[in-house]
């Protein structure tokens, strides 16, 4: 491997010096020989214990690199459904000089190379892969898959979670429960896709509005929620106006009803916060029905 000028060569460096690409050839172990116990079984503890997957991939990294002496590790992963990820020893970034690695055939590369058999490479790529998945799966099982915002379940634990600290700490919130006011009119007139390209572009306009700390969920069909800390009431039709006016995934900006509550002013208590706004957001939409 030969020496490239600058302090740090970055992920390049962890590419072996051959002409054509494919000659590059991952750290892929044919059998391991000797195994570095302590590492895969910490691995799999840690896996186990439902640690973060992205945690267990740097962990990994962390361990060859401090083990083994090395001057720097990065995994390249390549899965269906997970894509191509890299990952670096330190979560260190990339930069202008990775490209090699970027390309690269999916596999572990270290920094300088590894002899074969120094430890069991397949099972660690295995656990940083298996790691990876489970991060997915964590955040598929949380989030409503149309509009990747939290789903219902989610936040049923995030409001009980809010209003324990409300209630505890005296820290307080405001609940916005939100209604689209022509979904079903979208659905017959210009079909379902139509329709669920107006929950997903109300989705869009909320992530892009909202600030960091708040938390939005889809909680039915066309049934969105905001809980807003130090946010008072007043600020709410603002925010709204915002959403409303915010560029989407539509040119047409969303229509909705919506109903708020306070807590712990209002409210100290899940079912009694979410039946207060509930019951303001049926009071708005009929007052809108009753302008049309």
């Amino acid at each position: 491997m030969t020496e490239t000028s600058g302090e740090r060569r970055g992920l390049s460096a962890l590419i072996p010096d051959m002409n054509p690409l494919p000659a590059i050839e991952p750290i892929a172990a044919k059998e391991a020989g000797a195994v570095d116990k302590k590492l895969t079984s910490d691995l799999a503890a840690d896996l186990a214990a439902n640690e973060s997957g992205l945690a267990i991939i740097y962990r990994a990294l962390d361990a060859l690199v401090a083990q083994h002496n090395l001057d720097d590790a990065a995994i390249v992963i390549d899965e269906p459904n997970l894509g191509r990820q890299v990952f670096r020893a330190g979560r260190r970034v990339l930069d202008e000089d990775d490209e090699a690695l970027l390309s690269a055939p999916a596999g572990l590369y270290t920094e300088p190379a590894l002899p074969e058999g120094d430890f069991d490479r397949r099972l660690i790529e295995s656990m940083c892969i298996l790691g990876l998945r489970m991060d997915v799966l964590r955040y598929d099982a949380w989030h409503d898959p149309l509009t990747g915002l939290y789903d219902r379940r989610s936040f049923d634990r995030l409001l009980e979670m809010a209003v324990a600290r409300s209630v505890r700490y005296g820290w307080p919130f405001t609940l916005v429960l939100l209604d689209m006011d022509k979904l079903k009119v979208i659905n017959d007139t210009d079909g379902h896709s139509a329709g669920d390209l107006a929950i997903r572009d109300l989705g869009d306009r909320m992530r892009r509005t909202l600030r960091y700390g708040d938390n939005a969920a889809r909680i039915g069909g066309d049934e969105f929620a905001l809980i807003l800390p130090d946010t008072v009431a007043e600020t709410v039709p603002t925010l709204v106006e915002r959403l409303r006016n915010t560029p989407g995934l539509r040119d047409l900006p969303p229509e909705f009803s919506y109903g708020v509550a306070v807590c712990p002013d209002e409210a100290d208590s899940f079912d009694t916060l979410f039946n207060l706004a509930d019951g303001r957001l049926f009071e708005h939409k009929q007052s809108r029905k009753a302008v049309r």
